[in-house]
């Protein structure tokens, strides 16, 4: 992209009128190239620099998945890392259910650490206490 944007400036550059008949020179091809550059500028700016800044960020995110971390997959999937290796992840989707995943298919990490009797699977057992007893 950038090599066909020089190379278009250098094209206008090359085909701007030259001095005229009495000496005076136009100026046109400068205002192009000045254009050109300006046009450069507000597509790095405005795309390819927040694209990249984002790019790191997701890079860091999966970098950083360890085991007890909450995640949501690209799928819709929800779980939470039981095993990690380079390339995959071992997810527990419920109680005795595991899955291998692929690091890129994490869409986030939803939060830092799960408790422990979350991890054993006793999330899904009725907790009462005993104002919920009483009623």
């Amino acid at each position: 992209m950038m090599t066909y944007l020089l190379t278009t400036a250098a094209q206008a550059w090359a085909m701007a009128p030259q001095a005229g008949a009495d000496g005076q020179q136009s100026g046109g091809g400068m205002q192009l190239f000045i254009l050109m550059g300006g046009f450069v500028l507000i597509f790095y700016f405005l795309l390819l620099r927040p694209q990249k800044k984002q790019q790191r960020e997701r890079q860091n995110m999966l970098d950083n998945i360890k085991k007890g971390d909450r995640i949501q997959t690209n799928g819709g999937l929800l779980g939470v890392v039981t095993g990690v290796d380079a390339k995959e992840l071992t997810v527990r989707i419920a109680p005795e259910v595991r899955v291998k995943i692929a690091r890129g298919a994490v869409a986030g990490v939803l939060k830092a650490a799960v408790t422990e009797p979350e991890q054993a699977g006793d999330k899904d057992k009725p907790n009462l206490s005993k104002s919920e007893e009483s009623k």
